[in-house]
């Protein structure tokens, strides 16, 4: 025994007869995935398994091989994207509220500004010419 290969867990149950009855899902589940960019699709699927309740952060952050704020990032984003996807039509994005603020802003600046030079033109024509010039 000592010169054989010591059997894995896996190669042990595989010979008891039981290699048949793991799925394939679960196979899939209790291997951590190798670490790198995931596709858009992997991070929809994560997304909707934590929002549905079917998988927690943790399990698929461990599932794809990152990090649970990875993850987390990924659903807040999504859960931002519904918002605005839900409010077109009925509402205005943020990006446009503030820039109708710096446009409102900018409206007053400029305002006050032509009312400033509207005095000093009527000052500057009310003001006494001097002696001698015509």
């Amino acid at each position: 025994m000592a010169g054989e290969k010591q059997k894995s867990s896996e190669e042990k149950r595989v010979e008891a007869g039981g290699g048949d009855e793991r799925s394939e899902s679960e196979a899939k589940a209790s291997t951590r995935g190798a670490p790198g960019r995931r596709s858009a699709e992997d991070r929809r699927q994560a997304v909707l398994q934590v929002l549905t309740g079917k998988a927690s952060v943790d399990q698929v952050a461990h599932r794809l091989g990152v990090r649970a704020e990875t993850v987390e990032k990924w659903r807040d984003l999504a859960l931002e994207g519904i918002e605005e996807a839900l409010r077109q039509g009925s509402g205005k994005s943020g990006r446009e509220r503030e820039l109708e603020k710096k446009l409102d802003v900018l409206e007053k600046a400029f305002t006050d500004l032509a009312i400033r030079n509207e005095l000093a033109e009527r000052a500057l024509r009310s003001r006494p010419t001097r002696p001698g010039k015509s």
